[in-house]
């Protein structure tokens, strides 16, 4: 019909666009061999002149020599960086923190980010139409890097992307083990939910930019509500009808299927090679299908989560016990496990089957963003119930995510324990409790049904 060909013509169109997180200007053959990441801005580097920020070096850290070099966030590429000051934010200090805006940045900005299924229609068109605008919009700030050896410094290429890629590949790019060991910089330790936090105001800041609406924001999906993917229906990410309205997946054929970037490779060395020379793969959901993976996390699961005392435990990774951040993560178990291989967090990706259960790729399906958007609720409810908690100091923790390490690859240069003590209020957002009231614990018998309107329609054509 009229609105499937509207919306076929509109995707074509934007095929002309890139092909496929450093700044742009520090890609450059200059930047790169001076080993400065400090562009210039208003004539000076990260605009000294205007009072905005600093070229200055980062500290070395005495760390052993990393097998895999994005260990030590940037040190293998820049010495000397931008460091803003007051209000400025941003890789040339040209950007507000979260929660500022305004052009001297000295004006407070809030939004309320509200569950999924809350959003009025209205809202709801906007928000999956700016995602849509910025997977075919290409990034005038950022390139992304290629390596297929990351032990090997110097064995990387620079490539433009779109802006919705661009997010993507950040998560690859960190979520992907290092060489010679299952270790990486935002999953299984202590940074996990705070690197996660940075990562959704990254994309929403970026998206805000391209579109000029300040007030986009990233909604939540509680998934504890239903025992299905309630949003895998025509309202939201799937057309059966047409097709998918973000990503255009035709049920009858797949070439204009929602294409992925950064395929997994199972070499740890590699980061967004393409193997398949046929092109990206598709987008692939097929929630509850797994048999080992088929229910959702429970509200009763969310509070044996959140009655948890401490906010981590030794040896900080996936087989800490009576951890928050652990169980939130999902590597430790509730007290009625119900025979799972995850829970909570990793649970949620596990059951939608697909392009979400690869960690590395993960990002690639929108989903990630609202399933990290409730983490992130989740998250803040327990930091203001437990205002004496602390990040953990300890060598026992991965290099990577240690207090004091640059969480990579975000530009300015934050620590993992920034974030810690400035709550969602100082970073300009808050979270809206969903309409309805939240129902009782399901019973585990009933849980592994898909529903109605599940995405079982997007498969790997």
């Amino acid at each position: 019909n009229f609105i499937c060909l509207f919306w076929l013509l509109l995707y074509v169109a934007s095929l002309t666009g890139v092909d496929a997180q450093f700044p742009r200007p520090c890609t450059t053959p200059e930047a790169l061999q001076t080993r400065t990441c400090c562009p210039l801005l208003n004539g000076s580097p990260c605009g000294f002149s205007s009072g905005r920020g600093v070229c200055a070096p980062h500290p070395a850290r005495d760390l052993p020599k990393p097998v895999d070099y994005r260990v030590n966030w940037p040190r293998v590429f820049y010495d000397s960086v931008c460091t803003c000051w007051g209000n400025y934010d941003g890789y040339d200090c040209s950007q507000c923190l979260p929660g500022w805006t305004g052009s001297q940045c000295l004006q407070r900005h809030h939004v309320e980010r509200k569950e999924i299924t809350d959003l009025s229609d209205s809202e709801r068109e906007t928000f999956i139409s700016s995602l849509h605008q910025a997977k075919h919009s290409p990034s005038g700030r950022y390139m992304i890097l290629t390596s297929n050896d990351t032990t090997v410094v110097g064995n990387s290429v620079f490539h433009n992307t779109s802006v919705y890629d661009l997010y993507v590949w950040m998560h690859y790019y960190s979520a992907k083990s290092y060489a010679g060991s299952e270790n990486n910089a935002a999953h299984r330790g202590p940074a996990f939910i705070f690197w996660h936090r940075v990562f959704l105001l990254f994309i929403e800041r970026e998206i805000r930019e391209l579109t000029g609406n300040q007030d986009f924001y990233i909604p939540y999906w509680d998934w504890t509500r239903t025992n299905h993917c309630n949003i895998c229906t025509n309202e939201y990410f799937v057309f059966s009808r047409c097709f998918s309205f973000l990503f255009f997946s035709l049920m009858s054929s797949s070439y204009l299927s929602p294409q992925t970037i950064c395929p997994y490779q199972e070499s740890l060395g590699i980061i967004c090679i393409h193997s398949d020379a046929a092109g990206p793969a598709h987008l692939i959901r097929n929630p509850g299908k797994d048999p080992v993976y088929k229910t959702l996390p429970t509200a009763a699961d969310v509070e044996d989560t959140m009655a948890t005392a401490l906010f981590d435990t030794p040896p900080f990774d996936k087989t800490s016990r009576k951890s928050f951040r652990n169980k939130l993560e999902g590597f430790e178990f509730p007290s009625d496990s119900r025979d799972l291989n995850a829970s909570m967090h990793n649970l949620v990706h596990r059951y939608l089957n697909g392009t979400m259960s690869l960690v590395p790729t993960a990002a690639n399906d929108p989903i990630f963003m609202l399933h990290h958007s409730f983490v992130d609720k989740l998250l803040e409810t327990w930091l203001q119930d437990h205002g004496e908690a602390t990040y953990p100091d300890s060598d026992h923790v991965h290099p990577a995510q240690r207090a004091q390490a640059y969480m990579a690859p975000f530009f300015p240069l934050r620590t993992n324990n920034y974030y810690w003590g400035r709550d969602t209020q100082s970073l300009g957002y808050s979270y809206k409790e969903h309409s309805l009231s939240r129902p009782a614990a399901r019973n585990s018998g009933t849980r592994g049904a898909a529903g109605r309107h599940d995405c079982k329609n997007i498969l790997n054509n």
